[in-house]
């Protein structure tokens, strides 16, 4: 039996793997945190034309890496991490972030706090379905109000370069009894997450359309040159394999209420 995603990143050690691997230098998902940051600087600047003061909040903030990018361009911040050995990495880069470890998804957990801002990387499509729910169902319980944004992202987009792999992994867990070997995650699912919360998308910003096997071998700066270009492109960066989610609350919906 599949464990859960809660359970990940208990150790020091996968922690530290996380930290010093996952990210290291050259990485495809190294190259894929460049295109973030661009991106995510472009949406703080534009919010904060109607939002003077920023309260933000990174949720699943693994070893702080957003809040630690972030900290400097909000007003007050706080990360929420449910792993301890996550979180004590965070507090050792984090200067201005109140780091919290503790799980939002559970019903009985009290909101600590309502936020301008929020922000959820490399969570939702590692989630099981149900941990998925009461993820997203948390995070609209803290948006301040209607104007508040909450950014998510999907890193496993199968409508991109990964769907030439999908018969493969595919075939691997047949059989087998568990989930393909790669993380798959339709838009169309992450639209049905957001009406369960009462939510609604903003906009879609599409990232890596190229994607590992085609920018691994080439030098960093070339690879990276060639996916800022798709980004730009609104032809080719629905395709990418990162796909950033804007979202607000659907004022027709009520959150609470939301089955």
């Amino acid at each position: 039996m599949n464990k859960s995603y809660r359970q990940h990143f208990k150790t020091i050690e996968e922690a530290d793997s996380y930290e010093n691997e996952e990210y290291a230098s050259g990485s495809y998902a190294r190259l894929l945190w460049e295109l973030e940051k661009a991106a995510l600087d472009s949406l703080v600047c534009e919010f904060r034309q109607s939002h003077p003061h920023i309260s933000y909040l990174d949720f699943a903030s693994g070893t702080g890496r957003l809040a630690a990018y972030l900290e400097d361009q909000v007003d007050v911040a706080t990360s929420i991490e449910i792993s301890e050995s996550m979180a004590n990495v965070a507090r050792q880069k984090l200067h201005r972030t109140q780091v919290l470890c503790k799980d939002i998804t559970l019903s009985e957990t009290l909101v600590e706090g309502h936020y301008d801002l929020i922000t959820a990387f490399r969570f939702f499509l590692n989630a099981e379905p149900a941990l998925r729910v009461a993820a997203i169902k948390a995070l609209a319980a803290r948006l301040k109000d209607e104007t508040s944004w909450l950014v998510l992202n999907n890193h496993g987009n199968l409508w991109s370069s990964k769907l030439l792999a999908w018969p493969m992994h595919r075939l691997r867990s047949v059989g087998k009894g568990r989930k393909p070997y790669g993380n798959y995650l339709r838009h169309g699912e992450i639209e049905r997450l957001l009406k369960v919360a009462g939510l609604r998308t903003i906009r879609v910003i599409g990232l890596g359309s190229l994607g590992g096997t085609v920018c691994r071998p080439l030098a960093f700066q070339t690879a990276l040159r060639l996916e800022q270009w798709c980004a730009a492109n609104s032809l080719i960066n629905r395709f990418g394999q990162d796909m950033i989610y804007v979202v607000c609350r659907d004022s027709g919906r009520d959150p609470s209420k939301a089955s």
